[in-house]
């Protein structure tokens, strides 16, 4: 893909509207002072001054519109106002991770809902997750293409099935709840980016920058209405990756109105080592985990 496309997709991801009352402000002002500029340097023009003006005009149109993409771009990658994470920013970043941890909470439970480990350099994802006070670990171990369950010490190790094994890459890339899209351009229109200033949110996770991403999307309830999301990001902002994400919505509907976002769940974002993941695995499974499985004795068919 070519440096312009790229560009045009950026434009197209931002959903940017300009009335047409605007732009034809916006032209005839800059014609009104070109066309002055012009008078003075020659005041006596002739008969082609009528296509003169059209041409103008067409000209102001493109560069108005180079100027728009400049700052679409800019504000893309670099924020508005100066210094601000963008989205772009942190979903590039979490493109990049290789080694992650995501604890899952529920709004107004003490304990976590599940823990996820997922290591693309081992291709590997572990999840841990309390059942009636017993907490278990299974670990999808790709390379070797099998399952491992470790609970009250019983380790159980089953295969990995065709269809699983052609999904890992989606399995292992994909982390639940932290990135509400799996590709930009899938950003709904109505999306916003905004920063937030309120020093009590920012006491949460010290050192970070706070950033709201809202949209609407259509009820899934069958009612016609519409559900408000907001992900609210703290960024560290010399990595731009999250620290913590948390989730609210607000529904409105033929029946219901709530105008106050209702805080659902969060998650905790770390970014553990290679290294510490394994000491993990080494400590619940033992140290036959992650070793090259024995592919046993295969005989030799008679004639």
């Amino acid at each position: 893909m070519n440096p312009a496309d790229n560009i045009e997709r950026k434009v197209e991801q931002l959903h940017i509207t300009t009335r047409a009352e605007t732009d034809k402000r916006i032209l005839d002002d800059a014609f009104v002072a070109l066309e002055k500029s012009a008078k003075e340097q020659s005041p006596h023009a002739g008969p082609g001054r009528s296509t003169w003006r059209r041409t103008l005009r067409i000209r102001i149109a493109e560069l108005a519109a180079v100027a728009a993409v400049v700052l679409v771009i800019f504000a893309l990658f670099f924020g508005t106002p100066a210094g601000a994470v963008t989205f772009g920013q942190v979903y590039q970043a979490m493109g990049l991770v290789r080694n992650i941890c995501v604890t899952n909470f529920i709004v107004d439970r003490l304990e976590t809902t599940q823990q996820i480990w997922s290591s693309l350099t081992m291709n590997i994802k572990l999840y841990k997750s309390t059942k009636q006070g017993e907490t278990e670990y299974v670990l999808w171990d790709f390379p070797n293409r099998r399952t491992m369950s470790v609970s009250s010490g019983l380790v159980k190790t089953n295969d990995i099935s065709a269809d699983k094994y052609a999904q890992k890459e989606k399995i292992l890339t994909f982390v639940t709840g932290l990135i509400p899209i799996t590709d930009i351009n899938d950003v709904r229109e109505g999306s916003q980016w905004n920063r937030v200033e309120d020093p009590n949110v920012l006491a949460i996770v010290p050192g970070t920058e706070v950033y709201d991403f809202t949209y609407p999307q259509k009820s899934i309830t069958g009612t016609g209405g519409i559900r408000f999301n907001k992900w609210r990001y703290f960024v560290d902002p010399f990595t731009y990756l999250p620290k913590r994400v948390e989730y609210y919505t607000k529904l409105k509907t033929e029946f219901i109105s709530e105008e106050k976002y209702r805080f659902r769940k969060f998650y905790v974002v770390t970014y553990p080592t290679e290294n510490q993941i394994r000491t993990l695995i080494h400590n619940e499974f033992g140290s036959a985990a992650l070793q090259p499985r024995d592919p046993g004795h295969i005989g030799t068919q008679p004639n």
